[in-house]
């Protein structure tokens, strides 16, 4: 009992006992996996967004969080994706909201289809989505966020009152030497909202001159 056994039958044993006892053994394991799941339905439901389904804000910070440090680390690269979806109050007010959903969601999915298994995606808030890409430069991330982009614009999305097509505008920021993840949401904002001042349905990156924070577009 000491080493960890739940239980134990002395020899000579007795078979209706043991049977008894084999009963108990696999109500207790039952038990434990019921009690897995629910540890893991509850993990899900707290990190994930119920609509989306993808890394809600709170997670995909954290998952930011955790490879700036790595990136810092390991001197290797980290861009990061901050993505508005253009117009979409304008989708909600004349499709209405069941349709601005829909809409979510397949932009959802359409981003986790284009993303490596190690990259992050998750929903920054309301029409907003962060993508974190660990080992991509600047450049790099300048090229994925132009293909995702494309690739979200390109197909009709179905929808309970028809068909609607979106475009999304991004802002592309890259880790630099002593850059937390805050600095780099910070720049990923400031050229996400250059991108949306300058048409939308593009890509700006952010990047670093010697007099501050300038803006390249895409």
């Amino acid at each position: 009992m000491d080493a960890g056994a739940d239980d134990f039958l002395a020899k000579p044993f007795d078979p209706p006992e043991l049977k008894a006892r084999l009963l108990v053994g696999k109500r207790i394991v039952e038990l434990q996996q019921k009690l897995v799941s629910a540890n893991s339905a509850l993990y899900y439901a707290a990190s994930h967004d119920f609509l989306t389904n993808v890394w809600n804000r709170a997670a995909i910070i954290a998952f930011l969080q955790r490879e700036v440090a790595r990136s810092l680390r390991e001197a290797t690269a980290l861009g990061v994706i901050l993505v508005d979806v253009d117009h979409f109050k304008k989708v909600n007010d004349e499709l209405g909201h069941e349709t601005g959903d829909c809409v979510l969601q397949e932009i959802a999915k359409r981003f986790c289809a284009s993303l490596r298994e190690y990259d992050g995606v998750g929903r920054y808030g309301g029409e907003e989505f962060l993508l974190v890409m660990p080992g991509c430069d600047l450049t790099t991330t300048v090229r994925r966020a132009n293909v995702i982009r494309e690739l979200t614009s390109s197909k009709p999305i179905q929808t309970p009152l028809g068909t609607t097509t979106v475009t999304v505008s991004m802002g592309i920021a890259a880790t630099e030497a002593c850059m937390d993840s805050q600095s780099l949401l910070r720049r990923a904002d400031k050229a996400l909202y250059q991108a949306k001042s300058n048409g939308r349905n593009r890509v700006e990156e952010a990047t670093v001159a010697t007099d501050g924070e300038v803006v390249g577009q895409h």
